[in-house]
């Protein structure tokens, strides 16, 4: 199939909106995927927004962890998104292939090597202010340099790829977003009680870019354990779980990876690590070999015939397994405090609490139990404007971009 310059070779695939394309260009010696998609279709609705919204915003990200566009055309029946081709596919099958392989999911450095490329590529984008909001293993693709680390499942050498940015938004430094947006079962706690009750004081209750890094935790989570974290039958078991926030980990893995993960799953988005505070976190910095396992007489309450249990409201499990001999979390951000408390009391008590811990030893400090306050109502959201979206603009990715196509 012919579209000017370029050739759609064979399809790699079909989604709700099309089919992708494996492409090449005349005089580039590169491999693109195009996707093919219906106007008639997109046309209608949402689905539009959500395509000029996806482009507008990748047109100004730059990172090798996120998927990068080529170009945009259209001709009477269908819309071409022409962008970077990763041989790899979703990192969803990757996964169901190495436990159809090995018999088990991905063991912790397969998982520290790929949430490296997760994180540097959220810390990038949320320092521009951005929230994807559609984070799940589906939405990360994975490339490699060769046929030969493809066809092994060589993990180690694989690049991550994050694409799907059509429910991305962006605010200002201080604002909040409020759309209910999202898959349901990577979907930050606040968002699925807005999505599960439509009351006037749930709509007012707002988030940021820590809704992205519950997302996170959940797909960590399933990659290390092969099964979501809370895994449900339906909506209402899913707000039952999450509200009741207990999951479990095996015992057999490392200190370092339950107090990344915990540092992630945390029900208040306000305890939650930073994007830049996990870069920095053991986990993604020690080598594996280092690692510790779980003092499991410091835990032995908490731990049944499922693994070691740990509830996302509550950090007395993660407490007592992180109170001596290893390194602190604390220093190795820079002795930057990761928590707001939220009121003068959760201040002291903060403060207390830091000084009666050894720093040099501690891995994890408590953080506060205060629940999110109600948001303010009046806080404005830097929306994509009319004029931006027709703006030509020139990437910093080196490509053209013009949403005029769309007109």
């Amino acid at each position: 199939m012919k579209l000017e310059d370029y050739e759609l070779e064979k399809c790699l695939g079909k989604g709700a909106f099309g089919e992708v394309y494996l492409t090449s260009k005349k005089g580039d010696s590169k491999k693109y995927a195009t996707k093919k998609m219906d106007r008639e279709e997109i046309e209608q609705g949402e689905s539009m927004k959500y395509l000029r919204n996806e482009i507008v915003i990748l047109q100004h990200l730059n990172h090798p962890n996120i998927v990068k566009f080529k170009e945009v055309k259209k001709t009477k029946k269908h819309f071409y998104i022409i962008m970077e081709y990763c041989n790899g596919g979703e990192l969803s099958k990757a996964l169901e292939k190495y436990q159809n392989k090995f018999g088990k999911p991905f063991p912790e450095n397969i998982v520290q090597h790929l949430m490296r490329q997760i994180i540097s590529a959220f810390r990038y984008i949320h320092e521009k202010h951005i929230i994807h909001r559609d984070v799940k293993l589906d939405n990360i693709l994975l490339n490699y340099e060769n046929e030969e680390d493809m066809k092994n499942l060589n993990l180690m050498k694989a690049q991550v790829k994050i694409i799907d940015f059509g429910f991305a938004c962006k605010v200002s430094p201080q604002g909040l977003q409020y759309s209910v947006l999202g898959s349901p079962i990577n979907m930050d706690p606040l968002i699925l009680k807005k999505l599960n009750s439509s009351t006037k004081k749930t709509r007012q209750l707002g988030y940021n870019e820590q809704a992205d890094i519950w997302s996170i935790g959940t797909i960590c989570y399933q990659m290390l354990i092969g099964k979501p974290a809370f895994d449900a039958e339906d909506m209402d078991d899913l707000v039952s779980k999450v509200e009741e926030g207990n999951y479990s980990i095996p015992t057999s893995m490392s200190r370092e990876v339950v107090s990344f993960l915990n540092g992630m799953l945390q029900y208040d988005g306000k305890r939650r690590l930073t994007a830049a505070q996990l870069s920095r976190h053991d986990f993604l910095n020690k080598d594996i070999k280092t690692f510790h396992s779980i003092d499991l007489q410091k835990v032995s309450k908490k731990v049944d015939d499922k693994g070691l249990n740990v509830n996302v409201k509550s950090n007395a499990t993660i407490w007592s397994i992180f109170n001596a001999d290893s390194e602190s979390l604390l220093t190795s951000i820079a002795g930057h405090k990761f928590i707001q408390p939220v009121d003068e009391k959760e201040e002291i008590d903060f403060e207390n609490q830091n000084k009666l811990v050894d720093t040099t030893k501690a891995s994890f400090v408590q953080l506060p139990s205060k629940g999110i306050p109600d948001n303010p109502t009046d806080i404005k959201v830097t929306g994509m404007t009319e004029e931006e979206l027709k703006k030509q603009a020139q990437n910093s990715s080196g490509y053209t971009f013009t949403t005029s196509i769309f007109d």
